[in-house]
Protein backbone atom coordinates (compact mmCIF):
# COMPACT_ATOMS: atom_id res chain seq x y z
CA UNK A 1 0.00 0.00 0.00
CA UNK A 2 1.26 3.00 -0.87
CA UNK A 3 1.42 5.91 1.25
CA UNK A 4 2.92 9.39 -0.18
CA UNK A 5 2.73 12.68 1.77
CA UNK A 6 2.25 11.08 5.05
CA UNK A 7 2.15 13.62 8.20
CA UNK A 8 3.92 11.87 11.20
CA UNK A 9 3.70 12.83 14.81
CA UNK A 10 5.52 10.72 17.34
CA UNK A 11 6.42 11.47 20.75
CA UNK A 12 8.64 8.93 22.78
CA UNK A 13 8.37 8.69 26.62
CA UNK A 14 10.01 6.53 29.15
CA UNK A 15 7.02 4.19 31.63
CA UNK A 16 6.95 2.66 34.73
CA UNK A 17 8.37 -0.73 35.02
CA UNK A 18 5.42 -2.64 32.85
CA UNK A 19 7.09 -3.83 29.88
CA UNK A 20 7.32 -7.36 30.29
CA UNK A 21 3.41 -7.71 31.34
CA UNK A 22 2.61 -6.81 27.79
CA UNK A 23 5.67 -7.83 25.54
CA UNK A 24 5.37 -11.84 24.12
CA UNK A 25 8.64 -13.93 25.56
CA UNK A 26 10.27 -13.58 22.13
CA UNK A 27 10.81 -9.50 22.83
CA UNK A 28 12.75 -8.11 25.22
CA UNK A 29 12.00 -5.09 27.04
CA UNK A 30 14.35 -1.45 25.36
CA UNK A 31 16.63 -0.07 28.37
CA UNK A 32 15.64 2.36 29.42
CA UNK A 33 11.61 0.97 28.79
CA UNK A 34 9.55 3.70 27.04
CA UNK A 35 6.49 3.95 24.62
CA UNK A 36 5.87 5.37 21.42
CA UNK A 37 2.61 7.50 20.67
CA UNK A 38 2.88 7.53 16.73
CA UNK A 39 0.01 9.83 15.14
CA UNK A 40 -0.03 9.76 10.93
CA UNK A 41 -2.32 11.39 8.25
CA UNK A 42 -2.31 9.83 4.93
CA UNK A 43 -3.70 12.02 2.86
CA UNK A 44 -3.82 9.27 0.01
CA UNK A 45 -4.07 5.49 -0.12
CA UNK A 46 -6.39 2.82 -1.83
CA UNK A 47 -8.71 2.95 0.35
CA UNK A 48 -8.94 6.64 1.14
CA UNK A 49 -7.46 9.28 2.94
CA UNK A 50 -7.42 8.34 6.71
CA UNK A 51 -5.37 9.11 10.18
CA UNK A 52 -3.89 6.27 12.16
CA UNK A 53 -2.71 6.20 15.47
CA UNK A 54 -0.57 3.43 17.59
CA UNK A 55 1.19 3.18 20.88
CA UNK A 56 3.46 1.40 20.57
CA UNK A 57 5.90 -0.27 23.76
CA UNK A 58 9.51 -0.48 22.50
CA UNK A 59 11.39 -3.96 22.62
CA UNK A 60 14.33 -5.95 20.90
CA UNK A 61 14.08 -8.85 19.03
CA UNK A 62 17.27 -9.94 18.88
CA UNK A 63 19.63 -7.16 18.87
CA UNK A 64 17.16 -5.28 16.74
CA UNK A 65 14.77 -2.16 18.05
CA UNK A 66 11.45 -2.76 17.52
CA UNK A 67 7.96 -1.33 18.08
CA UNK A 68 5.63 -3.81 19.37
CA UNK A 69 2.07 -2.27 18.86
CA UNK A 70 -0.33 -2.83 22.13
CA UNK A 71 -3.27 -0.50 20.73
CA UNK A 72 -4.45 1.32 17.41
CA UNK A 73 -6.73 3.65 16.33
CA UNK A 74 -7.89 4.30 12.69
CA UNK A 75 -10.01 7.32 11.53
CA UNK A 76 -12.39 5.44 9.33
CA UNK A 77 -13.86 1.75 9.60
CA UNK A 78 -12.34 0.53 6.17
CA UNK A 79 -8.55 1.77 7.17
CA UNK A 80 -9.46 0.03 10.10
CA UNK A 81 -10.45 -3.12 8.58
CA UNK A 82 -7.60 -3.81 5.81
CA UNK A 83 -5.22 -2.73 8.49
CA UNK A 84 -6.24 -5.48 11.13
CA UNK A 85 -6.70 -8.21 7.94
CA UNK A 86 -3.20 -7.46 6.15
CA UNK A 87 -0.77 -6.40 8.58
CA UNK A 88 -2.08 -7.42 12.17
CA UNK A 89 -3.01 -4.06 13.68
CA UNK A 90 -5.37 -4.15 16.57
CA UNK A 91 -7.26 -1.03 14.66
CA UNK A 92 -10.35 0.05 15.75
CA UNK A 93 -12.38 2.94 14.21
CA UNK A 94 -12.37 6.19 16.09
CA UNK A 95 -11.26 9.87 15.75
CA UNK A 96 -7.95 11.27 15.23
CA UNK A 97 -6.73 15.19 14.94
CA UNK A 98 -3.52 16.14 13.81
CA UNK A 99 -2.63 19.86 13.75
CA UNK A 100 0.37 22.14 13.11
CA UNK A 101 0.02 25.42 15.13
CA UNK A 102 3.32 28.02 15.36
CA UNK A 103 4.86 26.63 18.24
CA UNK A 104 3.88 23.04 18.67
CA UNK A 105 1.86 20.25 16.63
CA UNK A 106 -0.64 18.60 18.30
CA UNK A 107 -2.80 15.24 18.13
CA UNK A 108 -6.17 14.32 20.02
CA UNK A 109 -7.16 10.92 19.73
CA UNK A 110 -10.88 9.64 20.71
CA UNK A 111 -12.76 6.91 21.29
CA UNK A 112 -16.76 6.18 21.73
CA UNK A 113 -16.80 9.93 22.91
CA UNK A 114 -14.36 9.55 25.28
CA UNK A 115 -10.57 11.19 24.70
CA UNK A 116 -7.94 8.92 25.19
CA UNK A 117 -4.98 10.65 24.07
CA UNK A 118 -3.68 13.60 23.78
CA UNK A 119 0.04 14.56 22.68
CA UNK A 120 2.20 17.41 21.13
CA UNK A 121 5.49 18.49 20.22
CA UNK A 122 6.23 21.55 21.65
CA UNK A 123 8.65 24.36 19.54
CA UNK A 124 9.66 22.50 17.11
CA UNK A 125 13.11 23.54 15.07
CA UNK A 126 13.82 22.14 11.69
CA UNK A 127 16.25 19.13 11.05
CA UNK A 128 17.75 16.54 8.63
CA UNK A 129 15.76 13.83 7.66
CA UNK A 130 18.61 11.99 8.26
CA UNK A 131 18.12 12.91 12.08
CA UNK A 132 15.04 10.61 12.84
CA UNK A 133 14.68 7.27 12.98
CA UNK A 134 11.26 5.27 12.58
CA UNK A 135 12.02 1.78 14.13
CA UNK A 136 9.95 -1.05 12.47
CA UNK A 137 6.54 -2.16 13.60
CA UNK A 138 5.36 -5.34 15.14
CA UNK A 139 1.98 -6.59 15.59
CA UNK A 140 0.68 -9.71 17.12
CA UNK A 141 -1.96 -11.49 14.61
CA UNK A 142 -3.25 -14.90 13.95
CA UNK A 143 -2.13 -16.55 10.86
CA UNK A 144 -2.86 -19.85 9.21
CA UNK A 145 -4.46 -20.32 13.13
CA UNK A 146 -2.15 -19.91 15.18
CA UNK A 147 -0.48 -16.60 16.77
CA UNK A 148 2.87 -14.80 15.10
CA UNK A 149 4.64 -11.68 15.42
CA UNK A 150 4.22 -9.59 12.07
CA UNK A 151 7.13 -7.83 11.17
CA UNK A 152 5.77 -3.96 9.56
CA UNK A 153 8.59 -2.26 8.15
CA UNK A 154 7.51 0.37 5.52
CA UNK A 155 10.19 2.45 3.96
CA UNK A 156 10.21 6.48 4.17
CA UNK A 157 11.34 9.11 1.85
CA UNK A 158 11.52 12.24 3.98
CA UNK A 159 10.27 15.80 2.63
CA UNK A 160 11.26 17.90 5.79
CA UNK A 161 11.53 17.36 9.77
CA UNK A 162 11.35 19.02 12.89
CA UNK A 163 12.08 17.89 16.54
CA UNK A 164 10.54 19.74 19.71
CA UNK A 165 9.89 18.75 23.72
CA UNK A 166 7.39 16.25 23.92
CA UNK A 167 4.29 16.74 25.79
CA UNK A 168 1.35 13.92 26.79
CA UNK A 169 -1.31 15.43 28.60
CA UNK A 170 -3.71 12.27 28.10
CA UNK A 171 -2.87 8.89 27.88
CA UNK A 172 -5.73 6.24 28.96
CA UNK A 173 -3.63 3.09 29.15
CA UNK A 174 -6.99 0.83 29.63
CA UNK A 175 -8.11 2.53 26.43
CA UNK A 176 -4.83 1.49 24.73
CA UNK A 177 -5.50 -2.16 26.27
CA UNK A 178 -1.87 -1.12 27.59
CA UNK A 179 -3.22 -0.94 31.91
CA UNK A 180 0.02 -1.51 32.97
CA UNK A 181 2.00 1.22 31.42
CA UNK A 182 2.64 4.74 33.66
CA UNK A 183 4.11 7.26 31.73
CA UNK A 184 7.29 9.00 33.70
CA UNK A 185 9.57 11.25 31.99
CA UNK A 186 9.22 12.95 28.79
CA UNK A 187 12.10 12.15 25.83
CA UNK A 188 11.74 13.32 22.40
CA UNK A 189 8.67 14.14 19.92
CA UNK A 190 9.69 14.79 16.17
CA UNK A 191 7.03 15.47 13.27
CA UNK A 192 7.80 15.13 9.28
CA UNK A 193 6.42 14.74 6.02
CA UNK A 194 7.13 11.83 4.22
CA UNK A 195 6.58 8.85 1.39
CA UNK A 196 6.02 5.86 2.97
CA UNK A 197 4.05 2.71 2.63
CA UNK A 198 2.84 -0.49 4.11
CA UNK A 199 4.55 -3.71 2.50
CA UNK A 200 4.19 -7.09 1.83
CA UNK A 201 5.04 -9.51 5.05
CA UNK A 202 8.59 -10.26 4.84
CA UNK A 203 8.63 -12.08 8.65
CA UNK A 204 6.59 -13.36 10.64
CA UNK A 205 8.05 -14.45 14.70
CA UNK A 206 6.70 -17.41 16.54
CA UNK A 207 5.77 -15.37 19.97
CA UNK A 208 7.01 -17.37 22.52
CA UNK A 209 10.68 -18.15 21.04
CA UNK A 210 13.79 -16.63 20.72
CA UNK A 211 13.74 -15.22 17.17
CA UNK A 212 17.29 -16.83 16.37
CA UNK A 213 14.92 -19.86 15.94
CA UNK A 214 11.12 -18.67 15.67
CA UNK A 215 11.76 -16.32 12.99
CA UNK A 216 10.21 -17.22 9.06
CA UNK A 217 10.71 -15.64 5.95
CA UNK A 218 7.48 -15.06 4.30
CA UNK A 219 7.81 -15.90 0.69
Amino acid sequence: MELPKAEILQVACEIADGSRALLPRALHPAIPEYVTFVVTRYPESPVGPFDLAQVRLMARAGVHPRGYVVGAVASTASAASELRARWGYPAAPGEITLRRYHDRVAAMVRREGQTILEMALIDPEIVSGGDLQYIHGITLARVDGASQLIQVDPHYTLHNAARGRAHVSRFDAAAWHATPITLTTPISASVSTSDTDLPRIRFVMDPEAPVVRGTRKVR
